[in-house]
């Protein structure tokens, strides 16, 4: 789905408030591990009974309308419903009826076609429909539209010449890709800087690099956890980190999310219970977070998490795919963020799609525990190891956050989203 404001003319965009640079309003800054108030109108906005009842009844009308055509059309057949004789229909029952009748009537609003980098601003491309919007026609136009849907938060999937002509004689060095994975084909020399550089920046000792962050966790958390495994998650995860822990042989327990007192007394209870049945100690206990909660938008209480996996002697895996490169003064995620020294936490996880114009996903901790990793994941056994050119994209990225391009460009990016984010 594409999120756009229509702007016209573009010359109203370049005037909006820390359009071009952050604003220089600066509300005081909340401590990191400051818990929000639960009764928040910000975060529990809810509609009236007005707009609800709104709702509810263009649904019910949307609805009535569309049974009417049903039965119309029971006696005067449509031919572009009729099934090709031999193969069975895409869509029955209650599906069909909501595909043609509800989501037909609507859908222009969604799958927007682009034609240029997915920036600050983005052209969309303008088509017309016929009667129903069952089939699209492209224009020939393009219309400048604010992009309100990607998370490109330091805007590196821009044009930088320093970072697209490095990504460039990558793509001509290495080609399009390495068309297997990194245990049957080895893995590039960018691929292998890319690690080592992960690893120095987020303060660990290595890091196993994946060519998509969904799969990241999905892949990178299937081995870790045994039988005997108990996974602390909260409830508002990923659906990335759900699913990687569903098809590992760990247990799981939820407590609610960043409430540092729910996650006490669910740590609490499950080492006095123990296994189930046998009730003997787990081998280990998981707590599963992390540093930014992307469609809520919460920062997570690090210091706290960190002060209980200690109380309790367990091991902690954080979720930074939102939040290394875009928090910290130097964009090292949520630790640099909240003070808290990247060895009190086991594992890292982020991503190269947000914060750094590229693609894939990072694991980082110790050498040992990466080297097993790289051993027994699915994805690192059969999945293709990441694109060189998007490697280099990463590498160029991080190098320029880092001011080792010689610039000050880096600093920047990450200064203006601050003060951007606490200006909004």
């Amino acid at each position: 789905t594409v999120s756009v404001l229509y702007c016209r003319p573009m010359a109203r965009l370049e005037s909006m408030p820390g359009a071009q640079e952050g604003h220089k309003a600066k509300p005081p800054k909340a401590p990191c591990h400051e818990k929000v108030r639960p009764d928040s109108d910000a975060q529990h906005a809810t509609a009236n009974g007005a707009t609800m009842t709104l709702t509810i009844l263009n649904y019910a009308l949307m609805m009535l309308w569309g049974y009417i055509r049903e039965a119309f059309r029971y006696f005067v057949p449509d031919p572009d419903l009729s099934v090709r004789q031999g193969y069975a229909p895409l869509l029955r029952g209650s599906d069909d009826f909501f595909s043609r009748r509800m989501y037909r009537r609507v859908r222009d609003c969604w799958n927007r076609p682009i034609d240029t980098r997915a920036g600050r601003v983005i052209g969309v491309m303008q088509r017309k429909s016929d009667t129903g919007h069952k089939r699209f026609e492209l224009t020939g136009k393009t219309i400048p539209c604010i992009n309100l849907a990607s998370y490109n938060y330091l805007g590196f999937s821009e044009d930088l010449p320093s970072v697209t002509e490095d990504t460039l004689l990558a793509l001509e060095r290495y080609g399009t890709g390495a068309c297997t994975s990194s245990q049957e084909g080895g893995q590039s020399q960018l691929l292998r800087d890319l690690e080592v550089e992960t690893a120095a920046f987020v303060g660990k000792e290595a890091a196993v690099v994946y060519a998509m962050g969904f799969v990241t966790n999905f892949s990178g958390l299937a081995p870790l956890f045994c039988d005997q495994t108990l996974v602390v998650s909260d409830s508002l995860n990923h659906a990335s980190l759900v699913g990687g822990v569903r098809v590992s042989s760990g247990r799981v327990k939820v407590f609610k999310h960043n409430d540092m007192g729910s996650l006490e007394r669910t740590l609490r209870r499950a080492i006095v219970d123990g296994q189930p049945r046998t009730h003997r100690p787990w081998k280990r206990v998981v707590i599963l977070v992390e540093g930014i909660y992307s469609m809520e938008g919460e920062i997570l209480d690090l210091p706290r998490v960190v002060e209980l996996k200690k109380k309790y002697k367990c091991l902690l895996y954080v979720d930074e795919a939102h939040s290394i490169g875009a928090l910290g003064s130097s964009g090292r995620g949520v630790c640099e963020h909240c003070g808290v020294d990247p060895s009190d936490v086991d594992l890292l996880m982020g991503t190269y799609t947000k914060s750094f114009g590229s693609i894939g996903g990072y694991i980082a901790g110790p050498a040992r525990l990466i080297a097993d990793l790289k051993r027994y994941s699915g994805a690192s056994l059969m999945g293709d190891s990441l694109h060189s050119a998007a490697a280099q994209q990463a590498i160029s990225s991080l190098r320029v956050m880092l001011g080792k391009d010689g610039t000050t460009i880096g600093r920047e990016k990450i200064r203006r989203l601050k003060e951007n984010s606490e200006y909004m």
